[in-house]
């Protein structure tokens, strides 16, 4: 891992580019996601996000879905250029990939993956220098995306038997501090954000695909914005409970294709901070973040004291030794 760090102001801003991807149309989608990092990074932004599957939007039955993923990784190594040419760290979405790890000096070389190869949801983390500091593979994956996806945990070879499991998630060192990455889904799982946080996590990226017609016809009989209130009311929560700065970015679209967009930051205290997207629309919102509020709240709160207690009453384990010892 890469060790780019350098101290950045507790006040920085976030760049969300809420971007509607083309189905399958990788380029395309590639050269709007640039011009809103452009477009963000003209307006300060220091950390700036895409939406989960920016590059193909979310058709997977399709064949042309996991031709694409075979040589998808080569952005990563486009979007490290284009972070050290602004100067600002990037959190490229997600990228589907057959295999990250078959690649030369960074940039991916075709895989020669069978059509049955693996896929695995990615998100990185790029520095303004164009480090690749780390990233994550997607662990609670959705029902629909299982046919078609390999989850992190699945994918390591370290669940051997005799062999503790993997850990799902661990804290990538930034220049704008301790950062843990989740993925759509994943906001679903509490334990997902404890995990990160009791690993000194204090921001929190979530890129994301998710849309209205997530929930069933029956349910939105119900309640047509159950996924809205979902989004809304988890975020909120996940931010107070876990003293926790929480970037959300999601795709946007047209309302009648069920788009929620809802990109935000959201902190304890405040909860979701002004300018942050209230709707689906497609487009650039650049959100000022001030990181001393996390030091209000736990001194308010002190949640994240209470979880580094050696009696903490939970089951969360404190150390990772410890926690392996207790998944076997």
């Amino acid at each position: 891992m890469a060790t780019s760090y350098e101290d950045f102001s507790p006040k920085f801003k976030v760049g969300l580019v809420q971007i509607h991807p083309k189905p399958l149309d990788a380029e395309a989608n590639f050269s709007t996601a640039v011009s809103g990092i452009r477009e963000a990074a003209s307006q300060g932004a220091s950390l700036i996000v895409l939406p989960e599957y920016h590059l193909t939007s979310w058709v997977p039955d399709d064949p042309q879905f996991a031709t694409i993923a075979r040589t998808a990784y080569s952005y990563v190594s486009k979007y490290q250029q284009l972070a050290k040419e602004l100067k600002v760290n990037i959190v490229p979405g997600t990228i589907v990939t057959s295999d990250p790890s078959q690649r030369s000096n960074g940039v991916a070389v075709e895989a020669s993956a069978s059509e049955n190869a693996a896929l695995l949801n990615i998100s990185p983390f790029i520095s303004y220098q164009g480090e690749l500091l780390g990233s994550y593979t997607k662990a609670n994956l959705w029902h629909p995306e299982r046919p078609h996806l390999t989850s992190g945990p699945a994918s390591q070879s370290s669940m051997e038997a005799g062999h503790a499991r993997p850990q799902p998630h661990s804290v990538i060192e930034t220049p704008l501090g301790p950062v843990g990455l989740l993925i759509c889904w994943d906001l679903g799982f509490p334990e997902a954000f404890r995990s990160l946080v009791m690993q000194g996590a204090k921001i929190i990226i979530i890129p994301t695909f998710w849309t209205a017609f997530d929930m069933s016809a029956e349910g939105l009989a119900y309640n047509k914005d159950a996924e809205t209130l979902f989004l809304k009311s988890t975020l909120v929560a996940r931010a107070f409970e876990n003293t926790a700065c929480v970037v959300f970015c999601n795709a946007g679209g047209p309302k009648k294709d069920g788009y929620v967009g809802l990109s935000s930051v959201t902190m304890p205290i405040t909860g979701t901070l002004p300018g942050s997207f209230d709707d689906g629309r497609p487009g650039v919102a650049v959100v000022e973040v001030d990181m001393k509020l996390l030091d209000i709240a736990e001194n308010n709160y002190k949640i994240r004291e209470d979880l580094a207690r050696d009696d903490w009453h939970y089951g969360y384990s404190h150390s990772t030794e410890e926690s392996n010892r207790g998944r076997q």
